[in-house]
This record gives C-alpha cells, sequence and structure tokens, in this order.
C-alpha cells in the first residue's frame, strides 16, 4: 500500500526541479511507497501569504488534509514551509477553525474529519538514515554549514525533532564535517522584494556565520533560493542533493545551481 502523498510544495518544482529529483530518486532506493497529491494545491504560504487571508489559508489546508485523509495517506512535505503550513492549519482546524472551513469544503462535497499526518523530508530522511548508511556508496567530505533555517528552526519546537540536530547528524553520517552557525541565523530571504539591502545584509551575516564552510545545506527551498540566487557568496546543497548523490544519484544537479564551488 502506498505509504505518502508526496506534496512537493510550489517553489520545488518551479524552480528547483533538481531537488524534486533527487528526492524522488531516494524515495524510490529507500522502497518508501509513494505517489504524487492529488488535486495538488497551494498550501498557501506560513508567512506572507497567510496574514493576506487567514480564512484562505485555514481552507485551503483543510481540502488538503481531507484529501489526504480520504486517500487514507500520510502528506510528505519536500518544503518545510508547506510543512509548517499544515501543521499549524491542522491544529487550528482541530481546536476552532473547523466551523468556518466546513461551509466552503461542503462545497466542494467534503468534509473535515480530522487532520492527516504530515511528515517533513527533512525527519523522514532522518529517520530512515540507518538504512542510508547502507546504501552509501561514497563519503561526501565537505565541510557543511548546517543551515536549517527559520521554519525548520520553528517546527523544531513543534514536532520537528531538532532540525540543527537531524541535519548534523545526517551530514556527518555521509562522510561530511559540520560547521555549525554562530548563534540563530536567518537567510534574509522573506524580505526579499520587500527591503532588498536589509534583505542581503541579513543573508551576507548569515554566510559568515559559518567560518570555514566550504558549502551551506538546507532542507529549506526558500533558504536554497536566497543563498543560491541572492547572495552568491557560497555554495548551497539541498539535503535531497547531498543524500541523494551520496547513495548513488549520477545527476549532474550542480550544473543547475548559480552558485557553485
Amino acid at each position: 500500500m502506498t505509504e505518502f502523498y508526496v506534496y512537493p510544495g510550489c517553489a520545488i518544482p518551479t524552480k528547483l526541479p533538481f531537488v524534486e529529483s533527487a528526492a524522488r530518486f531516494l524515495l524510490d532506493s529507500l522502497g518508501i511507497a509513494h505517489e504524487d497529491f492529488p488535486d495538488f494545491t497551494c498550501c498557501v504560504e506560513p508567512v506572507g501569504l497567510r496574514s493576506l487571508g487567514l480564512e484562505t489559508w485555514l481552507v485551503s489546508g483543510a481540502r488538503l488534509h481531507t484529501i489526504a485523509e480520504r486517500g487514507g495517506r500520510a502528506v510528505l512535505t519536500l518544503c518545510d514551509g508547506c510543512t509548517l503550513s499544515l501543521r499549524e492549519s491542522g491544529e487550528l482546524l482541530d481546536s476552532s477553525g473547523k466551523e468556518h472551513a466546513d461551509p466552503v469544503l461542503r462545497e466542494l462535497g467534503m468534509e473535515y474529519t480530522g487532520q492527516a499526518k504530515v511528515v517533513g523530508f527533512l525527519e523522514l530522511v532522518h529517520s530512515r538514515l540507518e538504512r542510508i548508511m547502507e546504501l552509501k556508496r561514497d563519503d561526501c567530505g565537505l565541510r557543511l554549514g548546517i543551515h536549517p533555517g527559520c521554519h525548520g528552526s520553528h517546527l523544531s519546537g513543534n514536532g520537528g525533532g531538532g532540525a540543527d540536530a537531524m541535519l548534523t547528524e545526517i551530514v556527518e553520517a555521509l562522510g561530511c564535517e559540520a560547521v555549525q552557525a554562530e548563534g540563530r541565523v536567518c537567510c534574509g530571504g522573506s524580505l526579499t522584494s520587500v527591503n532588498d539591502d536589509v534583505s542581503r545584509k541579513v543573508s551576507d551575516e548569515a554566510v559568515s556565520a559559518y567560518p570555514g564552510a566550504e558549502a551551506l545545506v538546507t532542507s529549506c527551498p526558500f533558504c536554497f533560493l536566497q543563498f543560491d540566487t541572492v547572495t552568491r557568496k557560497v555554495p548551497v546543497i539541498h539535503v535531497a542533493e547531498l543524500v541523494a548523490s551520496c547513495i548513488g544519484w549520477d545527476a549532474d544537479h550542480m550544473s543547475h545551481h548559480r552558485t557553485r564551488a
């Protein structure tokens, strides 16, 4: 039986398709049964877009939870922002939001009955680390700055299991040296196009917080895009690319990065 509906989010398929390719290669290699999320729609991004329309965000989340519940599947989110959005919409629906969502859902022939389990990609990788070590072909050997991002760090306090710790254990298991940030850092991506000067300064400070790192590793597509396309001072690798490459994914994924070593 299919274990997961894969929920890729909007940013990864449209801007980082090589990350989605790496994630699907990893799922197949681990023998994890999965299929595409049916009737996919946006989660309504949990910071900027949610603030513009709380009820729209809530109903969108309710619809997605209901689809997964009907299919009897857990939701595997490739994007930390989607993980955060779906978990928080589920919590609100279970506490007080159901009465706001159900009238709209009824027009779609749906009714919210309970949130589906939402599993973040980083959590899944960490939970299958023993099997990944069995499949590992090569040690990475890089000095990698551990950057879970703000979404990942927030999830750590809400069932995420400690994003810094999970990333560190994955990186070290793959033969890399983990470089910890000097304090909590943000990529500055949420300020891009709002105040580009401040966004770049925040991002520059983030990069400088990882002394000696040859590249940064993250599970957040928004952090990836900020470091790869805006800051452009150090290469960044998504955790899906890192793990997939070490277990035999032979795609030339780094050629799609804008910032290279």
